[in-house]
């Protein structure tokens, strides 16, 4: 398989020179073992010296015009792409050595259209990410808890390892489609929810996200976004992204019922607690009126599943009792004290 590996950087110059030359390594082992393979880096708009480092290497270096957040970087990278399928890195990502070529095995399903890894925190070495459980409770998506299970040396099987969505700082994807949907959606911008977005558009679609455990990373959460944002515009930029997923992809009636009870309950209770930052995220998410408008009218049009359908398919997933589903850090914990949160865990 011929991939092209997409790592969107904003001021990070420091995070690229010390995690992109190993990747450059495997990039080159690729090439050896499995196909052709290309290294993207996508600039955005930095001030840091990231171009003039950058331009130094054997990649290929877009330059964006502005900063425009995440969503409009990868979409730049997708274009860019040269090859079947994209490799979606953060730039504080480092990888293991059959990282590359443990992502893009599940793509010899025809059905599958995105992969997910499994990525440690560095320093801990707890599970940071894995396979993503989707539960619809109370009008909203959750998508926050994640499931591990140990694989053997078989041959890889979707139905086994199925995720929510796959998480955009460590995924891969079928270049083709994605260009064709869109890819991700830049009213999203500048972060959040926009890989559960694609995800969700994907499993309506007809085509399944898939968890790939043997594809090992470790990853500091927030390295850029947590250098220029503080944390009460995170959680607006969250909230509003969350607000927009649901306008625009939740089409079954009862599910979307649901959703507005949830909310105008939401819109009551959150003015006597004093959470004003669930008001500013609401208005916001109203300014996008226009564009989620016009994207609910085509997803709608483009779904081959049922909002219900992807809810029942991930529940089923969730209830099957060979997984483990991880609900707090705190059972993370439990579970790497009792080793099964090791890297060792997959093989």
């Amino acid at each position: 398989m011929n991939v092209s590996i997409i790592v969107p950087t904003w001021n990070g110059v420091d995070l690229l020179k010390r995690f992109l030359p190993p990747l450059l390594e495997q990039a080159g082992r690729y090439r050896r073992e499995a196909g052709a393979c290309e290294v993207i880096i996508v600039d955005d708009a930095s001030e840091d010296g990231t171009r003039e480092f950058v331009e130094s290497l054997p990649v290929c270096l877009v330059v964006m015009p502005e900063h425009g957040g995440f969503s409009r970087a990868c979409n730049a990278g997708i274009r860019a792409a040269r090859f079947a399928f994209c490799i979606l890195l953060n730039n504080d990502v480092r990888v293991a050595s059959d990282f590359l070529l443990s992502l893009v095995q599940p793509f010899s399903d025809p059905s599958v259209f995105a992969v997910t890894a499994r990525i440690f925190e560095p320093l801990s070495g707890l599970l940071a990410t894995a396979g993503k459980i989707g539960e619809f409770r109370k009008g909203f998506w959750s998508v926050y808890f994640n499931y591990d299970r140990p694989v053997g040396d078989g041959a890889f099987s979707s139905e086994q390892f199925i995720s929510a969505y796959a998480v955009g700082g460590f995924c891969a994807f079928r270049t083709a489609e994605a260009r064709k949907w869109g890819g991700f959606d830049e009213t999203m911008s500048p972060f959040h929810w926009e890989d559960v977005d694609l995800s969700y558009r994907a499993w309506k679609r007809g085509w399944n996200i898939v968890y790939q455990p043997k594809a090992v990373g470790w990853h500091q959460a927030s390295s850029t976004i947590g250098r220029a944002f503080r944390g009460g515009d995170i959680e607006i930029i969250a909230i509003k992204n969350r607000l927009l997923f649901h306008w625009k992809n939740l089409h079954d009636p009862l599910m979307l019922c649901q959703h507005i009870g949830m909310l105008l309950f939401m819109l009551l209770s959150r003015w006597a607690a004093g959470d004003l930052a669930f008001y500013r995220a609401f208005g916001r998410a109203l300014q996008k009126w226009p564009q989620w408008r016009q994207s609910r009218m085509r997803e709608k049009s483009e779904a081959r599943r049922s909002d219900r359908a992807v809810k029942e398919l991930l529940h089923e997933f969730a209830a099957r009792s060979d997984i483990d589903v991880f609900r707090s850090q705190q059972e993370v914990k439990q579970r790497h004290h009792e080793r099964l949160c090791s890297p060792d865990y997959a093989q």
